[in-house]
């Protein structure tokens, strides 16, 4: 599984990237100890190969989805042309099908010298469209790999899956949905809530870290998890995300467009109560963190 890291990873987690290089599910199962049981979860038809990987996938089941398509995707226009007569299973077989053109009074040809024609480009279009019906699996989810690790001497199986779609891959049978995660941040708080969110980005870091032998200080990586979703949002370390962060007109400054936030609070008349480490160096105060916090008060009686 190739999966992005180094800068570019970095920067979609900072950023907080809706759109991401490779999502990649990690799904743990029931039974890890049983490569079989890794080949029965979440894998798309391929008919080629059905004999192989042991899917319980058979021309009825298939014909199903053709003619009905499968929950949360959006039948094709031609699929909707074909009825119970148009898909037709051989007899005594359980692969083989044959699709036929719908019969003329469910097209929309007006004269008869227009039948042939849309007889072709139906057959065309379905030739395109038949390949691409999901018969079972998750349609977000473009290809799954069986990863094996072992530990204590004994193999263990989860599957690696390059897509989107977390709460299907944790509701399907077979997996374990308490140990499933997935790289997509976004994801992870629309699923999960943002408490988890935050705990990902910390990990999503730590990883990319790992990967080049550095080691970062857990508390930094803390900071920027709390920085990130503190307003109960994970919001990126972008100029649209740090302006729904703060309120502060020169901590905004400091960061871009300085000549724009100016302008623009001055124009609005705005006020800031300079409390933000930022504000403070800017103005040349003392922060108010750490020694900085306490005040030293002269009682006048």
């Amino acid at each position: 599984m190739n999966v992005t890291l180094g800068v570019p990873r970095l920067k979609e987690i900072i950023n907080a990237a809706k759109q991401i290089s490779t999502p990649i599910i990690t799904a743990k199962l029931e039974r890890d100890d049983n490569k079989i049981v890794a080949q029965l979860v979440s894998i798309e038809l391929d008919m080629d190969i059905i004999d192989k990987v042991k899917l319980n996938v058979d021309a009825f089941v298939v014909r199903n989805a053709i003619l009905k398509g499968t929950r949360g995707v959006t039948r094709n226009a031609t699929l909707r042309l074909l009825d119970e007569e148009s898909v037709l299973i051989k007899k005594g077989s359980t692969s083989k099908l044959r699709v036929v053109v719908p019969p003329p009074s469910t097209k929309s040809a007006s004269s008869r010298s227009e039948k042939p024609t849309s007889d072709y480009f139906i057959m065309q279009q379905l030739k395109t469209v038949l390949p691409h019906v999901i018969v079972r699996g998750i349609p977000t989810v473009h290809r799954a790999v069986i990863n094996e690790s072992s530990k204590d001497g004994h193999a263990s199986y989860n599957l690696l899956m390059e897509g989107y779609g977390l709460a299907e891959v944790m509701g399907s049978p077979g997996i374990d949905g308490l140990r499933t995660t997935t790289n997509h941040v976004l994801e992870v708080e629309a699923v999960l809530g943002v408490e988890a969110a935050r705990t990902q980005i910390s990990a999503e870091i730590t990883n990319i870290m790992n990967a080049y032998g550095i080691g970062i200080d857990t508390r930094h990586l803390m900071l920027l998890s709390d920085v990130m979703t503190f307003k109960g949002e994970v919001l990126g370390i972008t100029r649209f995300g740090v302006s729904k962060m703060r309120e502060s007109v020169l901590m905004l400054a400091s960061f871009e467009k300085t000549t724009d936030h100016l302008f623009d609070a001055a124009a609005h008349g705005r006020i800031d109560e300079i409390v933000g480490v930022s504000e403070c160096i800017i103005m040349g105060m003392e922060v108010p963190i750490g020694t900085g916090l306490p005040s030293l008060l002269w009682k006048c009686n």
